[in-house]
């Protein structure tokens, strides 16, 4: 079970270097780290053609694209509209199940595996919640973060939501995503963008 758990964390998770010091830019999603342009990984067209959600004020722009990987459907970054350079500030890759079982096996061996890896970091189990987008409460979410000693977080996320929530917003009943995000994304969506 070992060799299976490991196999799956590393299928959905992957990071650059060795090294577990806890600095952000050291992981990767797709490749793609915090600080990289996203012209490295895609034209400016296909970025200008993803799916656009504008934070607060506009001083972020998440875009999520489909990708060709066997590892996630989906991947989704966030970076300042007015940025030419298209820095990446959080990134996140997600993944579709049909059953919340199998999302849920594959959000807990994350989780322990990054609890083996980051001793160090601060865990938050925010455990099972409502999902805030959806107002009949139906929808939930499991979330797990890592808050890294050099600033931001790894987020290990489990979406349980209603067949009419999936429909409406074009999404996954059950999908797993696992993410980083920079400190300075990170300190504005907690004092800017949900205050």
């Amino acid at each position: 079970m070992k060799k299976l758990s490991t196999y799956l964390f590393l299928v959905l998770f992957s990071f650059s270097t060795p090294s577990f010091a806890g600095d952000i830019r050291d992981f990767e999603i797709e490749g793609m780290s915090i600080g990289d342009s996203a012209l490295d990984y895609f034209s400016e067209k296909k970025i200008n053609n993803g799916t656009k959600y504008f934070y607060k004020n506009e001083k972020f722009q998440s875009i999520t694209l489909p990708t060709d990987s066997s590892t996630y459907e989906k991947v989704d970054f966030t970076i300042k509209p007015k940025d030419k350079k298209y820095k990446i500030y959080s990134v996140r890759g997600s993944k579709n199940f049909n059953k919340l079982k199998d999302c849920k096996i594959v959000y807990n061996e994350a989780v322990k595996e990054l609890s083996e890896m980051f001793k160090n970091s601060k865990k938050v189990d925010a455990g099972k919640r409502d999902y805030a987008v959806d107002p009949t409460g139906k929808s939930k979410i499991y979330n797990v973060y890592f808050w890294l000693e050099s600033g931001g977080f790894i987020e290990v996320t489990c979406f349980d939501l209603t067949k009419e929530l999936a429909k409406q917003q074009n999404w996954n009943i059950n999908n797993l995503t696992i993410g980083i995000v920079s400190k300075e994304f990170s300190d504005f969506l907690l004092k800017e963008e949900y205050k």
